[in-house]
C-alpha cells in the first residue's frame, strides 16, 4: 500500500471518530432556550433542503439543530424549548 492510501484512510477513521463524538456530545446534551432563527437552505436546483433551528440557551449559548421539514413548519420564533439528554430533537415547553 502506498503512503498516500494509508494517509487517506487514517484521515477518514479521524473524521469519521470526530463526526460520532460530537453526535453523541449533542445527543446527550440538555438545555432550555428560545427559539431565535430558523434556517431553510436549498441547493441550487431547489430539489435538497437542510431544515435548522438556532436556539439561543439560558446561559447564552446558540445552538443550530437540523431538524425535519415538518418540525421546522411547526416551530415558532420566540417560543420556549427543552432539549432532553437522550433526544434529538428539543421540545416545545412554551
Amino acid at each position: 500500500m502506498s503512503t498516500n492510501l494509508i494517509s487517506t484512510i487514517v484521515l477518514v477513521v479521524i473524521i469519521a471518530v470526530i463526526i460520532a463524538f460530537k453526535r453523541k456530545k449533542a445527543k446527550n446534551s440538555s438545555w432550555k432556550g428560545e427559539l431565535i432563527k430558523k434556517k431553510d437552505i436549498t441547493d441550487e436546483d431547489d430539489e435538497n433542503h437542510v431544515y435548522r433551528l438556532i436556539f439561543k440557551t439560558d446561559s447564552g449559548k446558540k445552538i443550530k439543530v437540523p431538524v425535519s421539514e415538518n418540525v421546522f413548519n411547526q416551530a415558532k420564533i420566540g417560543a420556549r424549548y427543552e432539549k432532553i439528554a437522550g433526544n434529538n430533537i428539543p421540545q416545545k415547553i412554551s
